[in-house]
């Protein structure tokens, strides 16, 4: 439109036009990653498979399993030389990690969400540029310049907490819930896991997926500080109940109901936060300001402070002068002697009768 706004029907419009874009993306990116499905699925498994090796040899230490997650080779080699000892565990935990699906269809479906899911990420920096590119419009010239740093940070971050949760979580977390199998005790009753592949799929995308969102919020939150709308003094003093709000979030995000993945998720979330708030100490305004632009996008300047006000004159004193709008007074005030030495009474009475007498005929001149 002519004068910059867009009705409700242009921004459905426009949205729509977004997101068919975002959406081709990420379809090209299906297509990519379809063709390395098998790949990627060994990538997620991963985690899985160390931590059940760990498992069955009662426990690894820490440094071997980041170890073993960057360099595979070295944890297939290591597992194949411990397997002849570990012939069987005494509680009944099989040796050989095993997945499942409970339908000819589901390998199929799985491996489809998993191209999808590489799709999307493969697809990120056009998904944030179409994002910025939809709230663009409502921004200010100075804010449009932010476009490539948006999308290069937010893809970084993004790419940054899934790397994060990958690397230090899964395993972790994969332990911990392989810790439940086994022999109970008492009985001679052995709890095996049987792990499907489309819910073990759908528990790694997701936990991706949160702790990517969840590495966002340094950017989210320089933004903020770099438009002026918070200071890290404001968000320093919000620092306790964010506290509270993360582990919150993180129970929403989560997928399992058990804390370990919460607090795995919620500590990163408030260690982030605090480090927003030392980005916003120091690229951010020590005072906060309602965001401002001029029109070729510069901030706009403070106003001017007041000069100071110096004591009014004393008011002389207001002569009411005579009406000038009536005819008679003033054709009175202009025949009025200016001699200020006093007239006899036989004067006054002259000049009383020759004034009436002008001031008669200039009233007859004025009713003609």
């Amino acid at each position: 439109m002519d004068d910059g706004k867009m009705a409700f029907a242009e921004h459905l419009e426009e949205l729509r036009a977004r997101i068919v874009r975002a959406g081709f993306a990420v379809l090209l990116g299906m297509i990519v990653a379809w063709n390395y499905r098998e790949r990627l699925h060994a990538w997620l498994l991963r985690p899985l498979e160390i931590a059940w090796f760990c498992r069955a040899r009662r426990g690894c230490e820490v440094p071997a399993v980041s170890r073993w997650m960057l360099h595979p080779e070295e944890f297939h080699a290591t597992r194949n030389a411990a397997m002849a000892a570990l012939t069987r565990t005494a509680d009944g935990f099989p040796l050989t990690p095993q997945i499942h699906w409970a339908d000819p269809t589901a390998g199929f479906v799985s491996y489809l969400k998993l191209a999808a899911l590489g799709g999307f990420v493969l697809a990120l920096p056009v998904v944030f540029y179409q994002l910025w590119s939809f709230i663009a419009p409502g921004l200010y010239p100075r804010e449009k310049r932010l476009a490539l740093p948006f999308v290069f940070f937010s893809t970084a971050f993004f790419v940054a907490g899934a790397t994060f949760g990958y690397y230090l979580v899964f395993p972790a977390a994969h332990e911990y819930f392989l810790s439940f199998s086994g022999r109970v005790p008492g009985t001679s009753v052995a709890i095996v896991p049987t792990i499907m592949m489309d819910e073990h799929l759908s528990f790694s995308s997701q936990m991706l997926l949160a702790f990517g969102v969840v590495f966002q919020l340094p950017l989210f939150v320089f933004f903020l500080s770099l438009a002026g709308l918070v200071t890290w003094v404001q968000l320093l003093k919000f620092g306790r109940y964010f506290t509270v709000l993360a582990f919150i979030l993180a129970a929403v995000l989560t997928p399992t109901p058990d804390v370990f993945s919460q607090v795995m998720l919620g500590l990163p979330l408030v260690g982030l936060y605090f480090v927003a708030v030392f980005m916003a100490y120091l690229f951010g305004p020590k005072t906060a300001r309602a965001w401002r632009s001029t029109d070729d996008g510069s901030a706009a300047k403070p106003a001017p402070a007041p000069a100071p006000v110096k004591p009014a004159a004393p008011a002389k004193p207001v002569v009411a002068k005579p009406a000038l709008d009536k005819p008679a007074a003033a054709k009175a005030l202009l025949d009025k002697p200016t001699s200020a030495a006093p007239l006899s009474s036989e004067e006054q009475a002259r000049f009383d009768a020759a004034r009436a007498e002008k001031i008669r005929r200039w009233e007859e001149e004025q009713k003609k």
